[in-house]
């Protein structure tokens, strides 16, 4: 049993190292003779030696095929039509909020972003706060804020979401009244 199973693994490999050849071989005009025989447990064997009972098959290049190129679908970003080399927007900067402003006594912000020239076709702003992204479109997003420090930024995309223009990043800092102040509007005193 184990001679068979070693037979046939040899057999495998020099099947394998005909195919090679063959390969090697396409695109020549060339031919290679390989020997081929059934042994008595039924195994296929092949050579480059001739074999008792063996049986001369003439290998010549291998053959090849080409796919045509396909279509793409219009549908798909790799079909959109390419913009030219210039870019589309020669600028796109966060107009509100300045980097390292204080917003006082507040609970929602405003970001504003400005694009030189103004949006166009099929393109949005993708707002970002803190790092993750906010919903909407145009060019001015509202949303509520905590105290503390917080980071906006935002890309100007195609339709198929491709980026055209990206904003630095800007810092500003909120502000807000302590529930510990006494003076203050969210004071609350303990019931007696």
């Amino acid at each position: 049993m184990r001679a068979t199973r070693l037979t046939r693994s040899r057999s495998l490999v020099l099947a394998g190292l005909i195919c090679a050849a063959g390969a090697a071989l396409a695109g020549q005009d060339s031919q290679i003779t390989v020997y081929k025989w059934v042994d008595a447990h039924g195994v296929i064997h092949y050579s480059d030696q001739p074999h008792a009972n063996s049986r001369k098959v003439q290998i010549t290049g291998a053959q090849t095929y080409s796919a045509p190129p396909t279509a793409a679908e219009p549908s798909s970003p790799a079909s959109a039509p390419r913009a030219a080399a210039a870019p589309a927007y020669r600028s796109c900067t966060i107009a509100q909020p300045h980097d390292q402003q204080m917003l006082m006594n507040t609970y929602k912000a405003t970001a504003v972003v400005q694009t030189d020239p103004p949006l166009h076709g099929d393109n949005h702003v993708r707002l970002f706060f803190d790092g993750r992204q906010l919903p909407g479109r145009g060019t001015s997003f509202t949303f509520p804020v905590n105290r503390g420090q917080h980071t906006v930024s935002a890309v100007v995309v195609d339709g198929y979401g491709q980026i055209l223009c990206e904003t630095s990043t800007v810092t500003f800092y909120v502000h807000q009244p302590s529930v510990l102040n006494p003076h203050g509007p969210l004071y609350h005193h303990p019931p007696r």
